[in-house]
């Protein structure tokens, strides 16, 4: 019996770093696009997130939170994993109207002095509130410190925030509110040294049933370095299927060809955050 016990119990060693193995094989992934707000960070631990990366073959995220200090005690947690952008948001009650906060610049422009971030967002803004003073303020400041800034807002507020920081880095989220490829390739090539775009929640649109459509695949193609792949947990339930939403993006990712292929899983998102990435303590 001992001997039956010892054999299942190598057998099960084996298996484990046969699955462990194949997911090292799998092509090298950065989330462009997550959070771990206080929902996710009651239910998941850093431990527990590391975990689900490891199992998905994601090499890094990009990670927001409400509130912010989430992010930033998850990549203390998890440096060579995380890159955390700072939120806004005290929680996600403040979304839609953060950008009345005339208090708003001061607070992020000390937390930002206290803490190592990559950038700032995700801010959720629209053409009504484009003009508003707080995010100027907010667009000059990810400008000043050379940070990325990632958007959730339609062109208005895209075109709004060149024309405030010509130069900042913006990484715009969900193939912006209205995903055309028409629209989109007007964007990027109006922008083409400060426009990034992130695929977050939009693969069935774009890849129904595993497939890349012919007009999304032209756009990838045109534009090959412009555009980050993402998951975005945006709830508790997203992080639970975490790893067949990554699942799901590889599947229409891996039938394209090099370099393109490893452009939108890693690439693209490593040279957008390479000023972070290169500090010391982030290697």
């Amino acid at each position: 019996m001992m001997r039956s016990v010892s054999w299942f119990a190598v057998m099960l060693g084996c298996l484990a770093s046969a699955a462990a193995g194949a997911v090292n094989l799998l092509p090298a992934m950065i989330d462009a696009h997550a959070h771990y707000s206080a929902p996710d960070a009651a239910v998941l631990s850093p431990e527990a997130v590391r975990a689900r990366l490891d199992t998905a073959g994601v090499e890094r995220m990009v990670v927001t939170s409400s509130p912010p200090h989430l992010a930033r005690d998850l990549y203390r947690r998890m440096p060579d994993r995380v890159i955390p952008l700072l939120g806004v948001y005290a929680s996600d009650l403040h979304k839609g109207n953060w950008v009345h906060d005339a208090s708003l610049p001061a607070h992020v422009e000390a937390t930002l002095d206290g803490g190592e971030w990559a950038g700032i967002g995700e801010l959720h803004l629209f053409a009504r509130d484009a003009q508003q003073p707080v995010f100027a303020q907010l667009m000059q400041l990810a400008a000043a410190r050379k940070l990325v800034l990632q958007i959730h807002g339609d062109v208005e507020v895209i075109e709004r925030a060149f024309a405030i920081a010509p130069e900042v880095r913006v990484l715009w989220a969900h193939l912006g509110t209205e995903p055309h490829p028409e629209a989109l390739a007007a964007m990027l090539a109006r922008y083409p040294d400060t426009l990034w775009v992130d695929t977050s929640v939009r693969d069935e649109r774009i890849a129904p049933d595993g497939v890349l459509l012919p007009a999304w695949r032209a756009l990838f193609e045109r534009f090959p370095e412009r555009f980050v792949v993402a998951v975005d947990t945006f709830s508790v339930n997203r992080w639970q299927h975490y790893e067949s939403v990554v699942a799901q993006i590889r599947s229409w990712v891996d039938p394209l060809p090099q370099p393109l292929k490893g452009n939108l899983l890693h690439d693209n998102a490593a040279r957008l955050f390479e000023s972070f990435l290169q500090l010391p303590t982030r290697r």
